[in-house]
């Protein structure tokens, strides 16, 4: 605090650059029938407000007698409202007259630091002439020129005043030719141009319909040259000053033409009376992010867009959580002491000599709120952090929102996010060429775009959902294929039941004529073959009731399975063992609405209800019973046929026939069975693989649309910079290359259609799928006759696996001004890559950044870079570590952080630590002083233009940036 009074840097405060007070030369209205009442009252008014307002510009009409007057009351103590600083606004008219037949009134707000010079150098020198006589703008000169008026010769002085004020009007070459003359004084005067209904530039219009007005006038170059004259517009319309930052009808050219440079608008409450005091209409407060100095309101004239805004709440709010307020040393020794660092919540820039803890504070910073990240990208340089030996320290980051992070709670939850860029890292990138890397920005980049991220993540929710259906079929399709296989092995054990049939119908008929060669009745066979028939049916019966039984209890498991995945398990105190998918999609939300618990318990509910109902279905069915039934059944029968059995006894060829019979039968309705059983699962073989590759379809279509999304909205980032997106699939990752044996391919083969170079061409793949792939003697079979040779012992499954598997991705290309941001030379790739980083901007936490400018011309710094950051840092918080004067003066940066590490200024230097730091304003400024810290010995102006290459140079190229002056 004894370095700055404002040690944020520039921040917004109100500033009430137009109010009058009481004794006002013209339209006093404030309340009172003395002057003492008026005053009295009025300081009541200003103390009884509760506008916070940092700057007052005291105003009256070629006066500053009551800009002293004010300033006295403050100084005793009547006026206990703070203002950080109390500025003379001087108010003139000049000619030409207005379309009202009205002079154009001028203001001239003074630095207060030549307060006392006013009168002598700008009021004296002001020159009227009437009747022959020349009258300055001196309160005695105006009495005079008031009496000196047709029939006013016997008035009083205060009514001469008063008249003598009223017809002061001088030529605008009159004001011109005292600042021509008194450079230092044009130095510490800024001019304005009122916008007043009745006697501003515009008369009653707008500044910019007075511009833009289709018909011509002889003065128009007479009302240019006012406005190339002035500093700036008094007007409160948002068409004004979008008008005169070049962002109206006419663009900066054209508006530099005709006012010669692009001016800020500023606003006061024009209080005439004590309702208005502080309260400008419909609440349009003047906002100037400066510090609260006659140099930080200059700063609005080389910066009018940026520093100026005219509305009712403060400009560029950042969410609490989301700002670093200060950083804090914890050192008990000389190293760091306990210095405090603040922050600004938009653009910080730390500066310094070389090695004079630039980095290490950047370094620390980033350390203490993702140490992880800040490990990642260390590692990647081969930097291993800060070494002091001995000397040990921490280091406290302090957020707005009063969260606090601390440099050696290498153990505890961070709760806070950052982009850190160290030095050199834009440079690995670019060596690297890493393509993963850019993609991964790009992503982040789009993601910003609420709209996009929505799309986004519901097309990627989806291809997920794709993904876990394919894989869900694909286990099937494996199972049946598995099945598949052993039916037809049992076929081939079996054999067919056809063939099956031809054989017991010859058994049958060498029973038949065995049978009457025996001393049975015709009777005795009919009834015997009739039992034998009856038992053949019952043991079928039985076979098929334990398949039944089998295939019920599976029924059953798959339910409860079902259940279990998505409700979970619970054990008998009703704890949840498992969490079910349910369980895992609530786990989302923050609080669970009691509809979603209920819907839940329902499910629940009736699942139970559903197997129980399974459960009672099957208990109807009595399969215990049917199979006692059923067996005693066999035995009635075989008790029948014993009495032939007897009479067989003898003929044991017979009797082997007879067996064999009812064997073959058996075999012959396992066989039908079998039979039927592989064609319903061969036909649904068939089907799980066309609905897998119409899925894999519908994924890679899903994949286009993201591409199409983003080409067709989302292909411009930034200026210049344009972004093409293509899904791909990486050669590298597709599993069928690697097994299949390319050495047996011919140029001609099939396989190569679904190769392009180095990419797959994936819509080709899931017509292949389509196909009835099998796998033999190392051989991929897609047709009969067509196949792919594979390497050896390579696994079918495997090869299915492989052509499912989501290796899709999207893959950019970033130009700028048409190259290829890979082709480019490695200073405009890092620029390019640096202005990616920026644009995550939506990513509302601090960008950390040590020395971007590092292999990047003064050029593309000054033209791309500066613009960026300087659109950015409205967004988010940034700190950046700088050698160049342009990236830090040019990006009008609020917070200047000075570095200094003791010895670098010669062995006398005055420090109380090795380390140290002081930070301010770039309009924070004063000459070198001696005897105190190197630091503490000028201000951060002249700290910039003494550390900085071209310090000098890069504020005078700030300043007439916009202008033809």
């Amino acid at each position: 605090m004894s370095y700055t009074g404002f040690n944020r840097g520039s921040e917004w405060r109100k500033w009430d650059l137009h109010i009058h007070t009481p004794e006002t030369k013209k339209n006093d209205q404030f309340e009172g029938n003395t002057i003492e009442e008026k005053w009295k009252k009025y300081i009541e008014s200003i103390n009884e407000s509760t506008e916070d307002i940092a700057v007052v510009g005291i105003t009256d009409y070629f006066s500053i007698d009551n800009y002293f007057k004010f300033k006295e009351h403050v100084k005793q103590g009547k006026i206990t409202k703070k203002f950080n600083l109390i500025l003379p606004n001087i108010e003139i008219r000049v000619t030409p007259v207005t379309g009202s037949a009205t002079p154009i009134n001028l203001h001239c707000i003074f630095n207060p630091q030549i307060e006392n010079q006013i009168d002598t150098r700008f009021l004296s020198k002001l020159n009227f002439s009437f009747s022959g006589s020349n009258y300055s703008a001196k309160k005695e000169e105006l009495i005079r020129l008031g009496k000196s008026l047709p029939g006013k010769s016997g008035i009083s002085d205060e009514e001469a005043y008063s008249e003598g004020i009223n017809n002061y009007v001088i030529s605008i070459d009159t004001v011109r030719e005292i600042f021509e003359k008194d450079t230092d004084l044009r130095e510490n005067t800024i001019i304005v141009v009122s916008n007043k209904s009745t006697d501003g530039a515009s008369g009653i219009r707008n500044h910019e319909n007075f511009f833009i007005s289709s018909s011509q006038s002889q003065l128009d170059a007479t009302r240019w040259s006012i406005y190339q004259f002035a500093d700036a517009v008094f007007s409160s319309s948002e068409k004004d000053y979008l008008y005169f930052i070049g962002q109206g009808p006419d663009d900066k050219k054209s508006l530099i033409e005709k006012c010669g440079k692009l001016m800020p608008c500023y606003h006061g409450c024009d209080a005439h009376e004590n309702s208005k005091i502080f309260k400008p209409d419909l609440n349009r407060f003047c906002w100037i992010k400066a510090d609260p100095t006659f140099q930080g309101l200059k700063q609005t004239v080389y910066e009018c867009e940026d520093r100026v805004k005219i509305q009712t709440i403060k400009p560029d709010i950042k969410n609490d959580r989301f700002i670093i307020d200060k950083l804090q040393f914890i050192d008990d020794g000389k190293l760091f002491g306990n210095q405090n660092i603040f922050l600004n919540e938009n653009l910080n820039a730390i500066i310094g000599g070389k090695s004079s803890g630039k980095s290490l504070l950047l370094y620390s910073t980033a350390k203490s709120i993702d140490p992880e990240q800040v490990d990642k990208t260390s590692k990647r340089l081969g930097f291993e952090g800060y070494n002091f030996g001995a000397n040990r320290f921490d280091f406290k980051v302090i957020w707005k929102n009063g969260d606090e992070d601390l440099l050696s709670d290498i153990h505890g939850t961070k709760n806070h996010k950052i982009t850190y860029i160290p030095q050199l890292y834009i440079n690995y990138l670019v060596e690297k060429n890493n393509k993963e890397d850019l993609n991964l920005l790009i992503k982040n980049i789009l993601l910003q775009d609420s709209k996009f991220k929505m799309f986004y993540d519901r097309k990627i929710e989806s291809i997920e959902n794709e993904t876990t259906e394919i894989d869900r079929l694909l286990n099937e399709y494996i199972k049946t294929r598995n099945e598949l296989l052993v039916l037809q092995q049992k076929k081939k054990d079996i054999g067919l039941s056809a063939n099956i049939k031809s054989g017991y119908e010859k058994i049958e008929q060498e029973i038949s004529k065995g049978q009457q060669l025996l001393n049975l009745t015709p009777e005795e066979i009919l009834k015997y073959n009739q039992l034998l028939n009856q038992k053949s049916i019952s043991e079928n019966k039985l076979r098929v009731l334990n398949i039944e039984e089998v295939t019920l209890n599976k029924v059953i498991t798959e339910i409860q399975n079902s259940k279990f995945n998505l409700l979970g398990k619970r054990n008998d105190q009703g704890i949840v063992e498992l969490k079910g998918q349910i369980e895992r999609l609530l786990d989302e939300l923050v609080e669970i609405p009691e509809y979603i618990i209920n819907i839940r318990a329902k499910i629940e509910v009736d699942y139970n209800k559903l197997i129980n109902n399974v459960k009672l279905d099957i208990s109807k069915l009595d399969i215990a019973n049917n199979r006692i039934k059923t067996n005693l059944e066999i035995s009635s029968i075989d008790e029948q046929l014993k009495p032939y059995a007897e009479k067989l006894a003898g003929q044991k060829e017979l009797q082997k026939l007879g067996e064999q019979l009812q064997s073959e039968k058996i075999k012959f309705l396992t066989a039908l069975e079998n039979e039927k059983q592989f064609e319903n699962l061969f036909a649904e073989y068939k089907k799980i693989r066309e609905q897998i590759s119409f899925l894999l379809k519908t994924r890679n279509e899903l994949y286009k649309q993201i591409e199409s999304e983003i080409n067709n909205s989302n292909n411009v980032i930034g200026k210049d910079i344009q972004l093409n997106c293509k899904v791909i699939y990486k050669l590298s990752k597709f599993v069928l290359n690697d097994q299949t044996n390319k050495v047996s391919i011919g140029s001609e083969h099939f396989y190569k259609t679904l190769i392009d170079q180095e990419f797959v061409n994936y819509d080709l793949v899931a017509v292949f799928f389509k196909k009835p792939l099998r796998s033999s003697d190392d051989k991929l079979y897609y047709n009969d006759n067509e196949f792919i040779p594979l390497k050896t012992k390579i696994n079918f499954e495997d090869i299915l696996r492989g052509l499912v598997k989501d290796n899709l991705e999207l893959d950019y290309t970033v130009t700028y001004k048409g190259d290829n941001l890979l082709n480019m030379s490695p200073g405009k790739k890092g620029t390019v890559l640096l202005i990616l980083f920026l644009q995550i901007s939506s990513y509302e936490f601090p960008i950390l950044i040590d020395q971007p400018e590092d292999n990047l011309d003064n050029r593309t710094i000054y033209e791309l870079l500066c613009r960026m950051i300087k659109e950015k840092k409205k967004e988010r918080q940034i700190i950046i570590v700088s050698h160049n004067a342009n990236l830090v003066v040019a990006t009008d940066t609020e917070n200047i952080i000075v570095a200094n590490q003791r010895g670098q200024d010669g062995e006398t230097e005055v420090t109380n630590y090795r380390f140290e730091y002081v930070n301010g304003s770039l309009e924070h400024s004063f000459g070198k002083q001696i005897n105190i810290s190197v630091l503490e010995s000028q201000g951060i102006r002249e700290h910039v233009c003494d550390i900085l290459e071209g310090g000098d140079e890069a504020f005078k190229q700030r300043e007439r940036k916009y202008s033809i002056k």
